[in-house]
């Protein structure tokens, strides 16, 4: 196996980094031009405590891996919270509706007219029923993302409005967005974080990644279990133990290579936190793609079930 799967692991821990406090960024949602992330490497270990999603991301880089009918406009209507907790933030809930510019007050929304593919060859938009199209005409493949989740091509428009939304506010989930920025959008293809749960300073994630020079065989485990030896090995701050290798077939007829782990971190308050992370692989059309769903174990009943039901809806595609 070699490298040959780098690619795929190495982005996932970055972003889990990233994603959380870092100490000295403005957590301003007004700004434009975005700013640029900078991270300390050597503060990395007194960062993890307080800014865990963050951590787990920059692991994630160094991970061995395979590596519209509309355009997203993003705006949002905050809804009340109560005070945080120490485990527990409640954040404005997302909601699409395709308008132009956004606003501290705006609404998330999406238009589907003529189809224009734009910088990141793919088409993003709301469906009737709440979830979320994706369609990427690179890879050729679509998926359905479930409600509730806000989803943005780091290369596109929606991503630069999503740090305009009364979500991004929060400083867990502005360093969620904002430690995705400067990875290749052919690459990472889509990412999409959970606003609505927020626990011990974590924002669930799941990251679409494609590498159009590889094909996992899928006829066997072997090389699905290459890549899961090489994850322990390839941990910086956050280290994953695997749980569980498999390959299931999707009722569509997909074959789906499936990697379970696990880890931890402290929280600020010194509790150890549980953290789950499942990494899936399928063929495509033009390459290798990869979902990779990370949460908090207290998270994992109820917003697994979601993730699991959108893998059933990967249908490949003709570009």
């Amino acid at each position: 196996m070699n490298k040959r799967w780098t690619f795929f692991i190495a982005p996932i821990f970055l972003t889990i980094v990233l994603a959380c406090v870092v100490p000295g960024l403005s957590t301003s949602s007004t700004s434009t031009p975005m700013p640029t992330l900078t991270v300390d490497a050597g503060a990395i270990e007194t960062m993890v405590a307080g800014t865990v999603s963050a951590a787990i991301a920059q692991t994630e880089q160094s991970m061995p891996g395979l590596a519209t009918a509309s355009v997203i406009i993003i705006t949002a209507t905050p809804t009340p919270t109560s005070a945080s907790t120490a485990t527990s933030i409640s954040t404005p809930t997302s909601t699409f509706t395709f308008t132009s510019t956004p606003t501290s007050t705006s609404t998330l929304t999406a238009t589907s007219t003529s189809e224009v593919l734009g910088p990141s060859k793919s088409v993003l938009y709301r469906r009737e029923d709440g979830s979320v199209l994706f369609s990427d005409r690179l890879a050729q493949y679509e998926v359905k993302l479930p409600g509730g989740w806000l989803a943005a091509r780091i290369n596109e428009k929606e991503y630069r409005d999503a740090l305009l939304l009364e979500e991004a506010a929060n400083t867990h989930i502005q360093q969620a967005l904002l430690g995705v920025q400067n990875e290749d959008p052919n690459s990472l293809r889509l990412y999409a974080i959970d606003t609505s749960h927020i626990q011990n300073e974590f924002v669930s994630d799941m990251r679409f990644v494609f590498d159009a020079t590889k094909r996992i065989p899928l006829n066997s485990d072997v090389e699905l279990q290459a890549i899961a030896a090489k994850i322990p090995e390839t941990a910086t701050v956050f280290r994953f133990e695997v749980t569980s290798v498999k390959i299931v077939k999707s009722a569509r007829g997909m074959d789906l290579g499936m990697i379970e782990t696990k880890s931890s971190f402290t929280s600020a308050l010194g509790v150890d936190v549980p953290i789950y992370q499942k990494r899936v692989f399928f063929n495509v059309p033009a390459g290798t793609q990869s979902i990779t769903f990370t949460t908090v174990a207290d998270l994992k009943e109820m917003l697994l079930p979601a993730f699991d039901a959108m893998l059933e809806t990967i249908n490949p595609i003709e570009k």
